[in-house]
């Protein structure tokens, strides 16, 4: 093959992979937002609760040695995060004298609670008659008794329900990902590139390390049977 052919086929070869590589930009723009990615996550978002356990990043040379070093689930910083399902709690029975006067949503900790002032009450064979709250001196002292519990229970219960929250959309990802493994992937951002540009500004992560998502199945008891999954991962999931 002489001189002149070999060049022809490679500008050929070069206006090839330019129209590939441009047709790629046009299927699949950079992402310029962070919002505009599939799923994120702020490390710093995280509910302070025992179920979830932070991790850290190491260098190649650091997890070497951290895995000849130590085996087992705990060895050194090997994920970035771990999530266990929490154990959530029903809320406080509230006593018979006031149940029924309780708004709706009394059962959601992250909302308040409280009894309206006054309501109908049905009497056989009469026409209903408007019953105050504070009628009964049992029911105002019986609230703020049943009140004191339930409040403690809701702090205690916030952090919980954040945290099944969490494992719920992370344990939905993860059988996204196992579907799509070709075009979904998971990574961890580091850094924000904040920059105003007159054809639109960008907001994303500039750095991205690319890490395994893993879910772990355990039975706490033979009674239950009930599995505890275990899913590590990392904060930020885009397209391929």
């Amino acid at each position: 093959m002489d001189a002149e052919k070999l060049r022809s086929g490679r500008d050929k070869l070069t206006r090839v992979f330019r129209y590939l590589e441009a047709l790629n930009q046009h299927r699949n723009p950079a992402k310029r937002q962070i919002r505009e990615q599939l799923w994120n996550l702020w490390l710093h978002d995280l509910p302070d609760h025992p179920s979830i356990k932070r991790g850290g990043v190491k260098s190649r040379a650091s997890k070497v040695a951290s895995a000849e070093s130590q085996n087992g689930e705990t060895g050194g910083a090997s994920f970035v995060l771990k999530v266990q399902r929490p154990a959530l709690t029903p809320p406080p029975t509230p006593p018979p004298e006031i149940a029924e006067w309780l708004e709706t949503g009394w059962e959601d900790p992250s909302r308040g609670i409280s009894v309206p002032e006054s309501r109908p009450e049905p009497e056989e064979q009469i026409e209903s008659r408007v019953v105050r709250f504070a009628d009964s001196a049992e029911r105002p002292v019986a609230f703020q008794r049943w009140k004191s519990l339930r409040d403690e229970w809701a702090k205690n219960e916030k952090p919980a329900r954040a945290c099944m929250k969490i494992f719920e959309t992370l344990y939905a990802l993860y059988g996204r990902i196992d579907r799509e493994a070709e075009r979904v992937e998971l990574v961890l951002g580091d850094g924000i590139l904040s920059w105003s540009r007159p054809e639109g500004g960008i907001y994303h992560p500039y750095f991205f390390s690319a890490f395994n998502c893993s879910s772990t199945l355990r039975y706490p008891n033979s009674r239950s049977r009930k599995p505890t999954i275990r899913p590590s991962f990392t904060p930020l999931c885009s397209n391929r």
